[in-house]
């Protein structure tokens, strides 16, 4: 006995070998917007866009580790 996969197209089941090829209307990427501009604190140099950062970043060495801001401690984390 064999096995078959089936698809759904317009609300019916079909087989996968018969079925066409789904069509998405609308696509399921999302474009990320480019940063804002900021200063770098210690040497000052301008950063306009993403790619501006990686260079810098690339030049200089540094690189990004997330945020500043700790997240609370739990009770039973306290020393």
């Amino acid at each position: 006995m064999s096995r078959e996969t089936y698809v759904l197209r317009n609300g019916r089941l079909v087989p996968k070998s018969e079925a066409a090829p789904s069509v998405v209307s609308d696509p399921s990427f999302y474009a990320m917007p480019d940063i804002a501009p900021f200063v770098t604190h210690g040497d000052k140099v301008e950063i306009t866009s993403r790619s501006a950062l990686r260079e810098y970043e690339r030049k200089t060495g540094f690189r990004q580790i997330g945020n500043d801001i700790k997240p609370p401690r739990l009770p039973h984390e306290r020393d």
